[in-house]
């Protein structure tokens, strides 16, 4: 019997659509495959999604034409990879704003399409490629088959653009009553398909954010939308599709989508979807029969466990494999320490390592500061009314105060109200449960919620009159008379503890390079030198006695700190500790502690490198290639090998072969990319088209080629600035002497690689600079190498993974 196929494709433009059904007619005739178009289902009475459901449910082969990544196509598209149908794309690569659409989209990149513009090369690929023919799916290739799951999670997959109903959603779902994962757009532009995939198959609901119609760029944003819906509507997840308004919906998911005017109505329409099914989640999820013994495989190789390349989607699990650095141990030791890194180097992992440790002594209280989507101008523009340097001083310093001894109250209150009954309460703990519930509104909100409230409250400080006068308006505007009482009931709660830390993160997301940096310096640095101050507080009461160290611990992008530190007043004093992986050793044990964490049996690291990856890749042995082939950081080391970890189960080997990496390094490409598009935020505008100037490029670039590259790419900015950034995110490296090139992967060498370039430029017969694209974008960009460069990291590595014989 021959095999079945749906195509699904758009209606417009007409002419596309005449190409599909005249090559959907040429295949019919020759009786090979059975084959219908959406446009032949005539529900009768019945919604016509559910007949194409039924079309997609019944067919061997799915086939999709991607040319103006229609939303209707895409959310098809979704179902039939969750139904595990072979699928095979189409695509008019002949359409310009089609193919840059399709290009700038990257989701599907690295699966393969056919290109045509009419129907007769679309019938003769069809029947070279025969799709109808082999039993392989999509779903299948990139399912993760040493995925566990371990506990009800949501996925929500933001909206483009960071509105603030999109922020409200975020703050709800991260306060949810189960566990989440978002995909956000702030962290990479865009997950990798199988991410997208997996994450779905995991989650135990899915929450997907539209834009509107008004929107930049809404339709491209929304495609992956679409999409990820689909999967999730094919897998029988309970899902809420979410649109800002106006958006006129399109046909197949015109009944799962709600539309909201404001932020407060996208809450309502949460709450209303999510409410009814939390309790049947958790029911189903936490039954003794739901998590059955996953730990048990048929292979070796599916018992291993690398986790998530992103600490922020497996909080409870990173401690279990982290590695401590040096940077670790002296945060553990010391008062005040701001962390530096940039994104993927280990800054959220260190977080929750610290959270766990610290949290396990019972002398200690750990308070964690972590806002959800904050405004940050509404604080700038505060700190720059024509108040006197005085009284910015006093606004930081009493806007922290007032932040922290609340968020100290919340997580107390929290803690107690956590404990058993039969526990009981201290009169302490009665006095600041009661307190709290007094003055629920200036307490219990999220930070995010706090902050934005006070800032609105301080806006109207007076600006003339007496000092005192001044002063005595923002303690009354920020908190009234509730402070010096909140400071007794904390004191007695916190008598008998030896120290009080506070871990603050996130308080970079709002921030770029494009605001007032000398505000944001304020803002940082008096957040540690208000910290001194509230243990002074305390210790000055006569109602407090007790001694404690105060201690902030501070979480920060390198960026951002490399911009703000030079308006530091003791920049020698500032306690840094930065986040860098440049021993290459150190950056594999990251991925050596995974392995030996999991159910394999292993004895040593050398056992991994022996029994589960080839010797070689290219020739190289494989651990040198792979930390060569990766930025140095541990979200890329741990992408690439899991991904080749998938290939390697998804093709039966029984180790990870070298065309396991190999494919698996054309995904980490992409994703390298994505992640520098998400670096960006904004402060290159065109940054994506100026990125794809480079493909098919040498890896030698010159200074004229790399202005050439900004012309074409109509980036506005100065050329200077775009080198200049394009090195500060590592993407190009500039030659310090002949054939030598360095990546600025640690802004404190800045300057010094400057110096460096302008000396080696002086030293070209031209006069100018060169740079060299990094390893880890040559795939996906297709950059021609130069036989001349010896490998970016050439430092032996100690270990031979030659097999044993």
């Amino acid at each position: 019997m021959p095999q079945h196929c749906f195509v699904a494709y758009p209606s417009v433009p007409a002419a596309r659509a005449e190409t599909i059904e005249s090559a959907i007619s040429t295949i019919a005739m020759t009786d090979v495959v059975t084959i219908k178009g959406w446009k032949t289902l005539f529900p009768g009475g019945r919604p016509i999604i559910s007949r194409i459901f039924e079309e997609i449910r019944a067919c061997h082969c799915f086939i999709a034409d991607l040319t103006g990544l229609n939303p209707n196509v895409l959310f098809e598209l979704g179902y039939a990879v969750a139904h595990r149908k072979r699928v095979w794309l189409l695509l008019d690569t002949a359409m310009e704003k089609a193919k840059l659409d399709f290009d700038r989209f990257q989701l599907f990149t690295t699966l393969g399409y056919h290109g045509s513009s009419n129907s007769d090369s679309i019938v003769k690929a069809f029947f070279q490629d025969r799709p109808f023919a082999d039993g392989t799916n999509l779903f299948e290739d990139l399912f993760d088959k040493t995925q566990l799951v371990l506990r009800p999670t949501l996925l929500y997959v933001k909206a483009q653009t960071a509105t603030e109903a999109s922020n409200r959603l975020t703050r709800k779902v991260m306060a949810g009553q189960i566990a989440s994962v978002i995909d956000d757009p702030a962290e990479s532009a865009n997950q990798p398909l199988s991410w997208y995939i997996n994450r779905a198959s995991a989650s135990s609901a899915v929450v997907c954010h539209l834009l509107s119609s008004e929107h930049i760029n809404w339709q491209l944003a929304n495609a992956k939308q679409a999409f990820v819906a689909g999967i999730a509507q094919g897998l029988g997840k309970p899902m809420l599709m979410l649109a800002h308004e106006p958006y006129a919906s399109p046909l197949d998911y015109r009944d799962l989508l709600r539309t909201h005017d404001t932020a407060s109505t996208a809450e309502t329409l949460f709450d209303q979807w999510f409410a009814p099914l939390i309790e049947a989640i958790r029911k189903r999820d936490l039954s003794a029969d739901y998590y059955k013994d996953q730990k048990v495989a048929k292979t070796t190789l599916e018992r291993i466990n690398l986790g998530e390349w992103i600490a922020e989607n497996e909080s409870e699990e990173v401690s279990e494999y982290f590695i401590p650095t040096a940077a670790y141990t002296e945060a553990l030791r010391s008062n005040h320490s701001i962390f530096i890194g940039r994104k993927g180097t280990g800054k959220s992992a260190t977080f929750y390592k610290l959270q766990d440790e610290l949290s396990a002594d019972p002398r200690n209280h750990v308070c964690i500061i972590k806002p959800i989507a904050y405004e940050l101008e509404g604080i700038l523009h505060l700190l720059g009314q024509t108040l006197a340097n005085a009284d910015s001083g006093y606004l930081i310093e009493s806007l922290w105060k007032f932040l922290i001894s609340t968020e100290l109250a919340k997580s107390l209150y929290t803690n107690i109200n956590s404990k058993p009954v039969y526990y009981g309460r201290t009169p302490s703990e009665r006095d600041l449960a009661e307190f709290v519930e007094q003055n629920a509104s200036w307490i219990t909100p999220e930070f995010s919620v706090r902050l934005e409230a006070a800032v609105n409250r301080l806006l109207a400080v007076p600006t003339t009159g007496t000092l005192e006068v001044r002063r005595n308006s923002i303690s009354e505007r920020l908190h009234g008379d509730m402070l010096p009482r909140l400071k007794v009931v904390l004191g007695n709660v916190l008598s008998g503890k030896t120290r009080i830390i506070i871990l603050v993160d996130n308080l970079d997301k709002a921030w770029d390079q494009n605001q007032d940096l000398s505000r944001v310096s304020d803002l940082l640095f008096g957040l540690l030198n208000v910290s001194g101050r509230i243990a002074s507080d305390f210790r000055r009461d006569p109602t407090f006695r007790e001694r404690f160290a105060f201690s902030v611990i501070l979480f920060l992008r390198s960026d951002i700190f490399a911009a703000i530190i030079r308006f530091a007043h003791e920049r020698d004093k500032v306690p840094v500790q930065r986040m860098s992986w440049d021993d290459p050793e150190m950056l594999l044990r990251v991925l050596e502690e995974r392995f030996m964490k999991s159910d394999v049996g292993l004895g040593s690291p050398i056992g991994i490198w022996q029994e589960f990856f080839s010797a070689t890749i290219r020739n190289r042995p494989t651990r040198q290639y792979i930390i060569e082939t990766v930025l140095p950081r541990p979200r890329d080391l741990l992408f690439l090998v899991k991904r080749s970890l998938q290939f390697a189960l998804n093709r039966s080997h029984g180790r990870i072969e070298e065309e396991d990496v190999l494919s698996a390094e054309l995904e980490y490409s992409q994703f390298a990319l994505n992640s520098l598009l998400a670096e960006n935020a904004g402060q290159i505008v065109d940054f994506e088209k100026l990125l794809a100037q480079f493909s098919l490029s040498n890896e030698i670039v010159s200074e004229l080629d790399l202005l050439s590259y900004i012309e074409r790419a109509g980036v506005s900015e100065l050329p200077s600035k775009v080198a200049d950034f394009l090195c500060e995110l590592a993407f190009i490296g500039v030659e310090v002497e002949h054939n030598r090139f360095e990546f600025l992967y640690d802004e404190a060498k800045t300057a010094k690689l400057n110096a460096m370039a302008s000396r080696s430029a002086e030293q070209n017969p031209s006069g100018l600079r060169r740079y060299r694209i990094n390893f880890a974008y040559h795939r996906y960009l297709e950059i021609k190498p130069d036989a001349s460069l010896m490998p970016q990291k050439s430092e032996p590595l100690s270990i031979d993974n030659d097999r044993p014989s």
